[in-house]
């Protein structure tokens, strides 16, 4: 029975390490934090690091954030209705006087319920450490990936999301008025990320070679046509949030 192909992931600065050979791919982007996370910081207010810690969790979960979704719809006598919706998350920023607040009371009250729920299971460092194992551990095996590829050249295809990752980045440097519009519209999955604020080395590409499957019954036209519907199908299963829309 023949071995299926490993899995080996390469950091978004090490891609030139990745084989020259035909294959999928998926991004990642891992959850970092360190002792100085979850250490103890004695403060006024107790231990001030379950705030920065919580506030690491909310920067982690925008990550993953879906874009609005824009609304229209016809009304009677050609009236046309049009708007944006936005998710409404637990672990988003607390409300200010310009931030709409749930209208349900019953579920306001869930959302700080559970808000209070994650507040306490940070409120030690040996907690705070624990959460962190779970979070590092838990990509990719728990999580849906940024996005999902194909490609014919694995080293060239991911060497490329590295080159336009790094030009939108430096882009966005001097012109940070303009990241919304690039998270919503930019063409590539490097400009997304880049939009996401999402540092390089936390970005990691879990590879699958098939370089080895190319022999005489199956061409390499026909490798890449299973890669495709690979990838298509693991689109409709995982719908990763920077993929194409």
């Amino acid at each position: 029975m023949t071995e299926p192909p490993a899995i080996v992931r390469y950091s978004m600065p090490h891609v030139d390490q990745a084989p020259e050979t035909p294959g999928l791919y998926a991004w990642y982007v891992s959850f970092r934090a360190g002792p100085h996370d979850w250490k103890l910081r004695a403060g006024k207010n107790g231990d001030e690091a379950t705030e920065g810690f919580l506030n690491l969790l909310r920067k982690y979960a925008g990550y993953y954030e879906p874009l609005p979704i824009n609304l229209s719809g016809k009304g009677s006598y050609g009236a046309k209705w049009q708007g944006e919706i936005a998710l409404d998350s637990p672990l988003g920023p607390p409300d200010t006087p310009d931030t709409p607040t749930t209208v349900d009371e019953e579920e306001e009250a869930e959302a700080v319920q559970r808000l209070e729920k994650l507040m306490g299971s940070l409120d030690t460092e040996n907690r705070r450490r624990v959460m962190s194992t779970i979070l590092t551990q838990a990509i990719p095996v728990f999580s849906s990936p940024l996005y999902i590829g194909v490609a014919e050249n694995l080293r060239q295809r991911l060497l490329r999301h590295r080159q336009k990752f790094t030009r939108a980045h430096d882009y966005l440097r001097d012109h940070p008025q303009d990241a919304d519009a690039v998270r919503t519209h930019g063409k590539s999955f490097g400009e997304r990320a880049a939009a996401r604020n999402i540092a390089m080395e936390h970005l990691e590409a879990h590879v699958i070679d098939l370089g080895s499957e190319q022999n005489d019954e199956i061409t390499k036209k026909q490798l890449r046509n299973t890669a495709e519907s690979a990838e298509w199908l693991l689109h409709r299963l995982y719908s990763p949030i920077l993929g194409r829309q």
